[in-house]
């Protein structure tokens, strides 16, 4: 394998599914970088009414970038990005959403701190737009998972330039080496395959095997959530997503912590709870605001969690 970053092969992997004109927007942008990848793998599946309308698409792209289409056999984001991963040829294996567009700059940086042999995955923000919005507050801590399970994200949010060494990664904007990226964990995968959490796994697992993991907030994608299919949703409140959330929470940070950490994550997990995964502490104090809403809540996150325990064990 190379050892610098100009000299690594860089394989880009997009999965889509019916979002034909933010993909186009996508592959522009990453037509249009400084860096430009040997190999873009845009992974559909049979069961998108638009798939028929990739060939025609990404035809322009194909000299520039290295267009090819890649098809999944079974239709979700975890079973398409492990498609690509399984097609990718390149030394680094690069990931964005079909509704992110890279800046000018991005595999740039993307592909530079690869120069550190110790380096197994690098990323960077995605800049969250939502319509004349944009998600810019400063951040404090990136890409963290605490002794006790929380999950500590941010990516989208302003770090002052400069390389930080963090536990994951975010699925829009994230990049490892291939030669020691294993396949997307199939346990995290619900419904019609969009696994939430699915980015911090692979993240976790790449670090297992003795890697740093390294965030660039120079290292941008501008993101435009555009509206989701099957299993997850927009809304964190929804129950359908509240479960899928508590599920892959407690898969993940359980499958990569040790005993004593597990016991510490569900004592976290039941007694306070994160985000829209409700605890008792958290159901207490939604209980004023709406009894019936927080209870639903409650019950699901707990259904989840169980049930995320037993796919462990």
């Amino acid at each position: 394998m190379s050892s610098t970053g100009d000299q690594l092969r860089l394989t880009v992997v997009i999965p889509t599914y019916q979002r034909r004109e933010a993909l186009a927007r996508c592959l522009e942008g990453l037509a249009a970088g400084k860096r430009l990848p040997e190999e873009t793998l845009v992974v559909a599946h049979a069961q998108d009414p638009e798939s028929g309308l990739l060939e025609e698409l990404l035809a322009p792209f194909g000299e520039g970038i290295g267009t090819r289409l890649v098809w999944a056999e079974r239709a979700g984001q975890i079973h398409q990005m492990n498609a690509g991963l399984a097609a990718a040829t390149g030394d680094v294996v690069c990931f964005t959403d079909d509704d992110c567009v890279p800046r000018i700059e991005w595999l740039e940086r993307l592909a530079a701190p690869y120069a550190d042999p110790t380096v197994g995955g690098v990323g960077g923000r995605d800049v969250v737009h939502h319509e004349d919005r944009v998600s810019d507050g400063p951040g404090r801590r990136v890409g963290q998972v605490t002794w006790y399970g929380r999950v500590i994200g941010n990516h989208h949010l302003c770090f002052p330039p400069g390389l930080i060494e963090v536990q994951h990664l975010k699925g829009a904007n994230m990049s490892f080496r291939r030669a020691v990226t294993p396949a997307l964990d199939p346990r995290m995968v619900l419904g019609t395959g969009s696994g939430s959490l699915n980015d911090t796994e692979l993240s976790l697992a790449v670090r297992a095997r003795g890697y740093r993991l390294v965030y660039d907030p120079e290292a941008l994608v501008n993101h435009y959530p555009a509206p989701r299919h099957g299993a997850t949703h927009r809304d964190p409140n929804h129950p359908e997503q509240v479960y899928l959330d508590a599920h892959n929470w407690a898969y993940c940070v359980m499958k990569h912590s040790s005993a004593a950490r597990r016991a510490a994550f569900l004592v976290y997990a039941y007694t306070l709870g994160c985000g829209n995964r409700l605890g008792m502490v958290k159901y207490l104090c939604a209980l004023p605001r709406g009894p019936r809403q927080a209870t639903r809540q409650w019950l699901t996150t707990c259904r989840g969690l169980r049930a995320g325990k037993r796919a462990l064990l």
